[in-house]
C-alpha cells in the first residue's frame, strides 16, 4: 500500500495517474492496527496506520472540516515531516497542504468523518519523500429501533463532541466504530456502561482520561449503547471481535496498558 514518490512527468500524465490511483484508494479501507510501540504498529490517535519501507509509522484521520496525521519513527517517537494530501470525496480531487501543529499535521478541507474519502499522503521526512495512502468508506447509518433511537439522541447531547458525530473520533476523543468496543472485545457492554456512567482512565489512546459525561441521566447509557451497537453492526463491527495478540487482556476484560 505504499509506494514510492512519483517520479516529475507531464501535468496530464500525473493528473490522470493521480486520479487512478485514488479511484483504486477509495476501494481500499486502511485498517488500524493497535499495538504496544515495541516494533508492532499502533494508532495512537484513532487513526488508520501504515509503516514505509524505510520505517516510518503514519497515521491518518480524517475530522469534520478536515484531516489529521502524525509520523512517528519506529520507536514510536514524533518525526517532523512536512508536505500534502490529496483527497478522493464526492468525486471532488482536494490537494490540501498539511502544517505542523505540535506533533501533529493537520489540514482544514471540506470533509467531514462520515464521508467516503480516499487519500494519498505526500511527506517530505529527513530530507526524503514518502507517500502513503488511505481510505475510508461512508458511515452507513441504519434504521434505529425505538431504544437505539434515544441513545442516538442522548449521544449526539453528551458524547459526539469528544467521540464525533460519526462515532468516529475526534481530536478529543477516540472512534467508537473500532474493534476495541465492538461485541467480543475487551471492552463489552458492561465496561462501555460503566465508562458512560462514570467516566474511564485512559489506558490505550493518546487522549488522557475520559471525563464522566455530562447531562446523561440515569439509564441513558443502555440507550446510548444501544446506538453504539445498532451502528457498529451497520457498518461491519456487529460481530465477536478478534483483538490482535499484540493486545493482551487483563483478568478484567481491559486492554492491559
Amino acid at each position: 500500500m505504499i509506494h514510492p514518490f512519483p517520479t516529475p512527468f507531464s501535468p496530464e500524465k500525473k493528473t490522470m495517474k493521480t486520479l487512478a490511483t485514488l479511484a483504486v484508494a477509495a476501494v481500499i479501507l486502511g485498517a488500524s492496527l493497535p499495538a504496544s510501540a515495541d516494533g508492532v504498529l499502533t494508532a495512537n490517535y484513532g487513526g488508520q496506520i501504515t509503516e514505509t519501507a524505510d520505517g516510518w509509522r503514519i497515521e491518518f484521520a480524517v475530522r469534520d472540516g478536515g484531516i489529521r496525521a502524525w509520523v512517528r519513527d519506529h520507536g514510536d517517537k514524533p518525526v517532523a515531516a512536512s508536505g500534502k494530501a490529496t483527497l478522493l470525496v464526492a468525486g471532488k480531487k482536494l490537494d490540501v497542504p498539511l502544517k505542523a501543529d505540535g506533533e501533529m499535521l493537520a489540514a482544514d478541507a471540506g470533509v467531514a468523518s462520515a464521508d467516503k474519502v480516499a487519500a494519498i499522503l505526500s511527506l517530505t521526512v529527513n530530507g526524503k519523500p514518502i507517500s502513503a495512502r488511505f481510505g475510508q468508506e461512508a458511515l452507513v447509518v441504519p434504521q434505529l429501533s425505538a431504544q437505539a433511537g434515544a441513545g442516538k439522541a442522548a449521544f449526539e447531547q453528551a458524547c459526539a463532541a469528544c467521540h464525533g458525530a460519526a462515532l468516529r473520533g475526534s481530536d478529543a476523543g477516540p472512534p467508537l466504530l473500532h474493534a476495541f468496543y465492538s461485541p467480543g472485545s475487551g471492552h463489552g457492554d458492561d465496561v462501555i456502561l460503566a465508562a458512560a456512567a462514570n467516566g474511564a482512565k485512559a489506558h490505550h489512546w493518546k487522549f488522557g482520561d475520559m471525563p464522566k459525561p455530562e447531562g446523561l441521566k440515569p439509564g441513558q447509557e443502555k440507550d446510548v449503547l444501544a446506538y453504539i451497537r445498532a451502528m457498529q453492526t451497520a457498518n461491519g463491527l456487529g460481530g465477536a471481535a478478534a483483538m490482535p495478540a499484540s493486545m493482551p487482556m487483563d483478568h478484567s476484560g481491559h486492554m492491559k496498558h
